[in-house]
């Protein structure tokens, strides 16, 4: 039995984050990962899904940082891989680039041990502590360790399921929390025809082109146990000199499940297909004329992330499953993608143009190469998540009638900013809809604060969670982005650390002293058009603590007006 301060379940980057910050603050931290890979899913994402440039979290930003130095310092200032890199909305990166990134980061702690390869097995807990965690290698070795604090970093919420936890997986229905969108939804797609607060100055963000409708008729919000498609986002690449066609199709190829993608886009809409959006709206012609056939995000030196291999419903099982049952539904996620490469690349009912374009890309030699250059992590959207003392909500992203921005949380220890996102929980479509569940919000969207009390579970005081945070289906769709996460990853180890030098259960660290941490340390608690964490003024900290308490009637701070004064009360109230 190994003991340490801190023990994080999982090697995503939201664990990542929770690890480095803690070991950084003299902390001893043990992170466990089942795999042998860190970052989770980001590094196949190629980007930092965020509609937010601003500077929000140190270790966000450090990392943000590093994949710019590396295209920087390798291609040089203002070559095609620096300005592919951070020239566009996001940030992007070469899944190589961030895994690296990510493994520097971990090795470069002294007070932090790594383990791979070790699936967590069992949880002891006494009370309301959680004591120790045995985890197993894929070669039987048993793994002990025990911490005065434990971290959930995975996406299944394997660890709040062990220590008994309460958690949920699926959709609430409209009525449980008076969302608009929750439980059983169709809406359509609306280009260039909504407000976009952004785009018209009101919102210091990076807006999308395009958004869904409000929900059509027949949308009935019931509740139900679907969750939005998971995928592999492989990295494709049109370099010949790097990229590996497929020899064959997948073991499992079934052509009869993608060849409707030839039916004339009128024909499509009365069926049923487990394709991403864009497939379901577009023609193959059409896409290829408008995006892409191989939607998704450019990367630097010639790749791309693809985006359309979304299996509606393929993921259902997942959190509950053993290793074994987690591994069919990868297996037959892995070949829905290569099947539908496969298909666009060589069925002979292709047109002979886009069979060629298609065929322009393959699968990128010089990535993942451990795995048969596939990425090793299944996107997994929405798994289990935590029933914990806040639950944030669809109307913690929306404005209330008659207010100029989304409700405070005076526990507040971060923020989201992406878009109400969620894709296809089923293939059901009503008329010329998307399929059920459907969603991405830009136009109503705004920025939300997130309370401490959604990392919290209910029943139990040393364990925080980061990644299967307590929230609604419709919230999930904003809290989820990977940026978030590890931001609220940030926050939860600074809570970690405080607990510990005073010798308390992380959720009894006092919320004030919290967020005055957090804020002068550059953790952003509340979001402002006005300034981001990167300004250096000494108000900074003081609007930013004051924002989760109710000060602010909008997003602008006007901080040359009030500024001093809000950092004279700041001094008085928290003596420093």
């Amino acid at each position: 039995m190994l003991t340490f301060d801190l023990v994080v379940v999982g090697g995503t980057a939201p664990g990542v984050v929770a690890a480095v910050r803690a070991a950084r603050d003299g902390l001893r931290v043990a992170l466990v990962t089942a795999g042998n890979a860190l970052g989770g899913a980001l590094p196949s994402l190629g980007a930092l899904e965020t509609h937010y440039r601003g500077n929000r979290a140190p270790l966000l930003e450090e990392i943000s940082a590093a994949v710019r130095a590396y295209y920087r310092e390798r291609y040089g200032t203002g070559s095609e891989q620096d300005r592919a890199c951070g020239g566009g909305k996001m940030v992007t990166f070469e899944p190589k680039v961030m895994e690296g990134v990510l493994e520097r980061l971990v090795v470069g702690e002294a007070n932090l041990r790594l383990w791979r390869g070790y699936a967590l097995a069992t949880v002891e807990r006494a009370g309301r502590t959680v004591r120790a965690a045995t985890f197993t290698s894929v070669g039987g070795e048993r793994l002990e360790l025990r911490a005065g604090a434990f971290v959930e970093a995975s996406y299944e919420g394997d660890l709040i399921d062990r220590a008994g936890a309460a958690w949920r997986i699926g959709r609430e229905s409209r009525s449980e929390y008076g969302e608009p969108r929750a439980g059983r939804v169709f809406t359509r797609w609306l280009t260039g025809t909504f407000p976009r607060a952004a785009a018209e100055g009101r919102l210091n963000l990076v807006t999308a082109g395009a958004t869904t409708s409000e929900p059509l008729p027949g949308s009935t919000g019931e509740g139900d146990d679907n969750i939005q498609s998971y995928s592999y986002r492989l990295c494709l690449t049109d370099d010949p000199g790097n990229r590996r066609l497929l020899e064959a199709p997948p073991p499992s190829y079934d052509r009869s499940a993608f060849a409707p993608l030839l039916r004339p886009v009128e024909e499509k809409a009365k069926l049923r297909l487990p394709f991403h959006h864009r497939f379901l709206i577009y023609s193959l012609r059409e896409m290829a004329e408008r995006d892409h056939l191989f939607h998704g995000h450019a990367l630097p030196n010639r790749k791309r992330s693809w985006n359309a291999t979304n299996l509606t419903g393929g993921g259902r099982g997942w959190a509950t499953a053993d290793a074994s049952g987690r591994e069919v539904i990868a297996r037959r996620h892995r070949e829905h993608a290569l099947g539908l490469m496969w298909f666009l690349q060589n069925d002979p009912e292709m047109p002979d143009d886009l069979r060629i374009e298609a065929r322009e890309w393959g699968l990128a030699r010089d990535e993942f190469v451990g795995n048969d250059n596939l990425p090793p992590q299944l996107y997994v959207r929405e798994a289990r998540r935590l029933i914990g003392r806040a639950i944030f909500t669809e109307n913690d992203a929306l404005l209330p009638p008659g207010s100029g921005r989304a409700p405070v949380h005076a526990d507040s220890i971060g923020i989201t900013e992406f878009s109400l996102d969620s894709l296809a929980c089923t293939t059901e479509r009503l008329g010329d809809s998307l399929c059920d569940g459907q969603l991405f919000q830009m136009e109503v969207s705004v920025p939300g604060q997130v309370p401490f009390g959604v990392l919290l579970p209910r029943e139990i005081d040393n364990l925080l969670v980061v990644t299967t945070v307590s929230a609604t289906h419709v919230g999930w769709g904003t809290i989820r982005q990977t940026p978030t996460l590890m931001h609220l990853a940030e926050s939860a180890a600074w809570a970690v650390v405080l607990a510990a030098r005073d010798t308390l259960a992380p959720a009894n660290v006092r919320v004030e002293r919290l967020q005055r941490r957090l804020v002068e340390h550059g953790v952003m608690i509340s979001f402002f058009n006005d300034f981001d964490m990167g300004t250096r003024e000494p108000w900074v900290p003081a609007v930013q603590y004051f924002g989760a308490k109710g000060a602010f009637d909008s997003y602008d701070a006007r901080p040359a007006e009030c500024g001093a004064d809000f950092l004279a009360r700041y001094r008085a109230t928290c003596g420093t």
